[in-house]
């Protein structure tokens, strides 16, 4: 019985699959986003809703901050946008073999 179910709804899909398919562009567009709308597919269920919440995304715009104010509070020169550490000077006067 459940494999019946299985078959007949993956069935069910590649038929959908197949109409998608031979629409033109325009009612491509107009059928997903109906399908949207409606709200037949989940957000949570696909990797764009899972990676995109506003949480994380506030989460890395707080990390890059953190990571910038560390980079400008360290002991060294800047030079424009480019650091030169404390020993840069040290490296400069080596002789290059």
């Amino acid at each position: 019985m459940f494999a019946k179910v299985l078959a007949a709804l993956g069935l069910l899909t590649c038929v959908f699959l197949a109409i998608d398919m031979a629409l033109p562009r325009r009612h491509q567009l107009a059928w997903r986003g109906w399908f949207k709308r409606t709200g037949l597919l989940i957000s949570g269920f696909s990797l764009r809703g899972r990676f995109n919440s506003r949480d994380r995304r506030r989460a890395a715009h707080d990390a890059a901050r953190d990571a910038i104010a560390r980079a400008k509070h360290r002991s060294g020169t800047w030079d424009g946008n480019v650091y030169h550490g404390d020993d840069f000077e040290q490296r400069q006067r080596r002789k290059p073999h």
